[in-house]
């Protein structure tokens, strides 16, 4: 009889095959789809061996038939008929939500109030995501990196996304093509570990900095395409590009606070963009306080639990077009009752609920010509509440939720347990 330590090594080493096996099942097992399709998946209750979770299984199985698809939990807390219809029907709601959301299906309201945001609709909304780094270098000796752009066209609601693979061949995608897409990479194993401990000091230093060359030269060309594309025909359009600071410094270097400060953060674009180009970009860094970094927001003449708005430090990077916000967003009304306690409620009456707090949001505004910063970082502080279908906390703005839901498709059989279905209080 094998050790416990010995048998779980043996069966680690088995589990991608074994995974291969499952999925090859699944794919045979679904109908075959002309074009590309939905499916929610009903999981049975989670398994007590973690390496026995099907959600990766299905996610690839299923994508390789041809089905973008949702995992939702069989529901069994209730026997009574009535109760469980009631309590089942909010998951049910999320989940097909959530399977919209991967189409790229946005509600049909404007993105862009122009009386409420004093802002032209005629802006590209774009966002700059680090999926996964491979821990080697290709064939080709270039730097493996899997990063995303996303754009939205904020009056068709169209919603798009590239990658450095997919942009020399295809340009902007739809999004649902894009996530398909994703699984046809060509992962390594242990991609997501950024190490390379097989190159010394220099070597991961000249690789970083290609790899860094490479990213920004696919930057300014996605926003050279968004450019030349109009929204409408009345004049060019501008861009909004944002980035997330924990998520994207080390790729996007000149977003580090050091290189903000100290040289021109455009520099790395203005040497692909026109000065034409660059007057009509608007560059956003955000970064979330889920790390420490973005200090406890106090607000004057406020109490600080319900506070909701986007407030200016004073005194704080203040260099005339550079600025520091802070975006405060209260709870919306479909989420009091369900994921925050209330005001007479404590830990007590649930231990699970979070306390009722605003979530806050760092806003620096790096590049925004022809428009007041007070402007631009309230349309930022907005763009984290226009989620109709999304009951929970949004952090990160539209349209950051997209790229975070596409990071569930960049996934292969060698990769760790599929972590939980992503919630949207991480957004």
């Amino acid at each position: 009889m094998k050790h416990f330590s010995e048998a779980r090594k043996t069966y680690q080493q088995q589990r991608p095959n074994l995974l291969v096996e499952r999925i090859n099942q699944i794919t045979a097992f679904l109908p075959q789809t002309k074009e590309l399709s939905g499916a929610l998946i009903e999981i049975r209750p989670k398994p007590r061996i973690s390496e026995a979770d099907p959600k990766l299984a299905w996610r690839i199985g299923a994508m390789k038939a041809g089905y973008l698809n949702q995992h939702i939990h069989r529901i069994t807390t209730e026997t009574d008929a009535e109760k469980l219809k009631k309590s089942g029907l909010e998951p049910v709601k999320r989940a097909v939500s959530d399977l919209l959301r991967q189409f790229g299906i946005l509600p049909d309201t404007p993105l862009i109030n122009f009386k409420k945001d004093g802002i032209d609709p005629n802006v590209w909304l774009t966002g700059f995501y680090v999926l996964r780094r491979t821990r080697k270098t290709n064939a080709e000796n270039v730097p493996k990196t899997v990063v995303l752009m996303i754009r939205v066209n904020p009056i068709i609601a169209k919603v798009e996304l590239t990658t450095p693979d997919l942009f020399k061949e295809q340009g902007w995608i739809s999004y649902p093509v894009g996530l398909a897409h994703l699984l046809d990479e060509d992962w390594d194993y242990n991609s997501y570990d950024e190490s390379n401990e097989e190159l010394d000091d220099e070597q991961k230093r000249k690789e970083q900095t290609k790899e860094q060359r490479l990213i920004n030269k696919f930057v300014t060309e996605c926003l050279q395409e968004c450019f030349n594309t109009p929204i409408t025909d009345k004049k060019p359009p501008r861009v909004l590009f944002m980035a997330e600071a924990l998520n994207a410094r080390k790729i996007l270097n000149w977003l580090q606070n050091k290189n903000l400060l100290t040289n021109d953060p455009l520099q790395a674009l203005k040497q692909y963009l026109s000065q034409e180009q660059i007057n009509r970009l608007w560059v956003v860094r955000l970064r979330i306080a889920d790390s420490g970094e973005v200090p406890v927001a106090i607000v004057k003449d406020s109490s600080g639990s319900r506070t909701s708005g986007v407030y200016r430090w004073r005194g704080v990077c203040d260099d005339g077009e550079r600025s520091l916000y802070l975006s405060v967003r209260k709870a919306l009304y479909t989420e009091r009752g369900t994921t925050i306690l209330q005001k007479n409620q404590s830990r007590l009456d649930n231990g699970s609920r979070q306390a009722g707090r605003a979530k806050i949001l760092e806003i620096a505004l790096i590049h925004h010509p022809e428009i007041k910063g007070d402007k631009l970082a309230h349309f930022v502080h907005s763009l984290r509440s226009r989620w109709p279908y999304f009951a929970n906390d949004v952090s990160l703005p539209l349209p950051f939720p997209f790229a975070i839901k596409a990071k569930e498709y960049a996934i292969s059989t060698k990769d760790p347990v599929e972590s939980p279905e992503t919630e949207d209080s991480n957004f």
